[in-house]
């Protein structure tokens, strides 16, 4: 049987098919900018699923010829993440996935605001991020900036909920309680106290992964400021 492929001008994707779109094209735009190797961008299953997705969805997703995959086997302190192929249909908690050409096109349509084209001239001790398609923290009014409401593990923008959390998360809480108690600025040190049974650098990492995993509303991004020393924060616009 051949599979069905979709054309740049088709867009009738089921509202959850469609809502996943949307971290996979910022995936593949932030591959784009810092000129990366695309895998090293690739969005783990684990966040697909969170955002409804089941594994006939990415099933179909791939025989359309939207996304392709790979599992991720990338060992602790290896510098870059790693792949290799695996079966068509089957994945693992360690699949990760990526929009092939056709697929970005398409989600083009789905999100046509979405244009990061992150111009990013931090340095280690700057103050200042430049961002072009991404609003600068600095200068933001209040209202523009999130809201870390710890006793109801909340986590608020622009009068919604961007992320809310069942259980204790300590060492996420703690870097959103270190940007709340700094007033967000755009970046803050690691704020996560040494653990000598944990590699600093990593335990980071990991939290940031965290961070922007179950996200209710996806426009707030965290991520490292190159050094394993620091996190940085951004508003992504997924729409007009």
């Amino acid at each position: 049987m051949t599979s069905k492929r979709f054309t740049s001008t088709e867009t009738n994707l089921p509202s959850h098919v469609a809502a996943a779109m949307a971290p996979l094209l910022l995936a593949s735009q932030y591959a784009q900018q810092v000129t990366s190797e695309p895998w090293e961008f690739a969005v783990e299953i684990g966040q697909l699923v969170t955002l409804g997705l089941t594994p006939n969805d990415l099933r179909w997703l791939v025989r359309s010829g939207l996304v392709t995959h790979q599992r991720e086997v990338t060992l602790e302190g290896e510098n870059g993440r790693h792949f290799q192929p695996e079966g068509d249909l089957t994945y693992c908690e360690r699949s990760c996935f990526f929009l092939t050409d056709c697929g970005v096109q398409l989600a083009k349509k789905l999100y046509p605001a979405t244009n990061v084209s992150l111009q990013v001239d931090y340095k280690p001790g700057d103050q200042q991020v430049s961002r072009n398609g991404v609003a600068k923290n600095q200068g933001l009014s209040q209202a523009a900036v999130p809201i870390w409401e710890a006793e109801r593990r909340e986590l608020r923008f622009d009068g919604a909920v961007v992320k809310h959390f069942k259980w204790v998360a300590v060492n996420q809480q703690a870097i959103l309680d270190a940007f709340e108690e700094d007033g967000w600025p755009p970046r803050i040190d690691d704020p996560l106290p040494p653990n000598a049974e944990q590699d600093s650098k990593r335990r980071l990492a990991d939290t940031i992964k965290c961070l922007n995993r179950k996200q209710r509303y996806a426009v707030i991004h965290f991520r490292g400021d190159g050094t394993g020393e620091g996190v940085i924060w951004e508003i992504v616009d997924l729409a007009e």
